[in-house]
């Protein structure tokens, strides 16, 4: 690169006769290109001279400096874009500030928190703590044991006990909601509304329900349950085996009615579905009931599979918009439809893919409704895996029933509407007979029998 020199060459002067000083011409020194130290100069401007050699030094040094002029831009981009994302996502969220925050949040807790702390769980609740902001119900953080796990629900087929459990709000203790006729739990003697007091020794009221269930499940070996009946605590020990979800019960009913019974909608549900209506249809079925009343819904590619059954083929069942309007259709996909009188039976428990069941068939007038306005969920979820082997859920779009009815906060009113108090449910759990509603869909269907 060419170095200026911003004084100026002292020149060989003399005077001349007049008296004049008169400019001496310096002898001419011939470079090795041939060419005199003259013909080697060129002005810049007046008083500057760039010398330039053999490979032009001034048209070299230009394009070294845009070289470096260019790679200064695109690190200064790269910096600013980077500063950028730092500081801003595209929810409002200053990510600078939040790590800063949790950088002095961490500093407190290592220097001041008593007890030890686990790295893992306040990551995940750092995370859990992001969704729950969405301020949406049904959005969810799920770390990679809780996604396995639900993953493994979600198929309805597991290793474990074959009990359904939830968590009692004022104890925090684990309660026995149901327990699998034949499953390990029902032969070791456990029974429904037994409380779980501990696992292996480990109090559940500490543990909490997911890792409660997590510890049942933790391996194939048999698990010890303090159980508190009554006034009466006992320790049985529970062996394991693969558990297959029973989600379908069915049976054949007075005058060649089918029941048809649908607790949650699985994996396998749409198997077990079709194995019901088979098997009702092999002893002579001539009318149907599919009661869904306390089904809160889950998946919907088995709540279609199950409803393809009713619909004509290339018919839509449900179509959903998300955010930006997209419309997505789901049509049904049969090759066999059951043309029978069909009562379906809801409640105020019965919810999201149970809707979109009873939406589609209340709608093409396939089924009478009968019951009470459902729960009112018009809205889907989708679950979305990370790569770290966690996945977080939230809500994507509203689905609307084929008359482009969303029903979300709002349910579907019955064609029939019989209302049951809470005593009156749980007496006809027991008693059949006291099921009114039940009775209703016999009347209907006997109605229609009869036309």
């Amino acid at each position: 690169m060419t170095e200026w020199n911003d004084n100026r060459e002292q020149e060989n002067m003399e005077a001349g006769p007049d008296g004049r000083e008169e400019e001496q011409t310096p002898e001419l020194e011939e470079q090795e290109d041939g060419r005199t130290e003259r013909e080697s100069l060129r002005y810049v401007y007046p008083g500057k001279k760039e010398p330039v050699g053999r490979f032009g030094s001034r048209r070299w040094g230009t394009r070294l400096k845009m070289a470096v002029l260019l790679l200064l831009v695109a690190v200064a981009g790269f910096v600013v874009g980077h500063v950028i994302l730092l500081f801003a996502s595209g929810n409002g969220v200053n990510n600078f500030k939040v790590m800063t925050k949790l950088t002095m949040l961490e500093a407190y807790v290592d220097h001041f928190f008593l007890d030890e702390t686990d790295g893992s769980r306040l990551e995940d609740y750092i995370y859990k703590g992001y969704i729950a902001g969405l301020d949406d119900p049904y959005a969810a953080y799920y770390n990679e044991e809780e996604y396995a796990q639900l993953m493994e629900e979600d198929s309805g087929e597991y290793v474990g006990i074959g009990v359904t459990v939830r968590q009692d709000p004022d104890t925090g203790y684990v309660l026995v909601e149901q327990v699998n006729k034949g499953g390990p739990a029902y032969n070791a003697g456990v029974q429904a509304d037994d409380i779980i007091m501990a696992v292996d020794g480990e109090d559940t009221a500490e543990l909490g329900l997911q890792d409660t269930v997590a510890l049942i499940k933790k391996n194939e070996k048999p698990v010890v349950l303090t159980i508190l009946r009554g006034s009466e605590s006992m320790e049985l020990t529970v062996d394991k085996s693969q558990i297959v979800m029973e989600t379908v019960t069915w049976e054949m009913k007075e005058n060649h009615t089918g029941y048809i019974a649908v607790s949650q909608f699985i994996d396998n549900t749409s198997e077990q579905f079709n194995e019901a209506l088979t098997s009702l249809t092999e002893e002579g079925m001539t009318s149907l009931i599919i009661d869904l009343r306390d089904n809160g819904g889950g998946l919907l590619t088995a709540c279609l599979d199950m409803v393809s059954r009713f619909v004509p083929d290339e018919k839509l069942i449900v179509y959903t918009e998300d955010k930006k309007g997209n419309r997505t259709e789901y049509n049904s996909d049969s090759v066999d439809v059951i043309d029978l009188p069909v009562v379906l039976l809801v409640n105020e428990n019965s919810a999201s893919a149970s809707e979109i069941m009873t939406g589609c068939l209340k709608d093409y007038g396939i089924a009478t409704i009968v019951g009470e306005t459902t729960y009112g969920k018009g809205i889907v979820q989708n679950i979305m895996p990370l790569p770290d082997g966690s996945a977080v859920k939230m809500t994507v779009s509203k689905y609307y029933t084929p008359n482009g009815s969303n029903i979300h906060e709002v349910g579907i009113t019955p064609d029939v509407t019989v209302e049951m108090s809470d005593e009156e449910w749980a007496a006809a759990q027991d008693d059949p007979a006291k099921d009114t509603q039940l009775h209703e869909a016999y009347q209907i269907l006997a109605g229609q029998k009869q036309q």
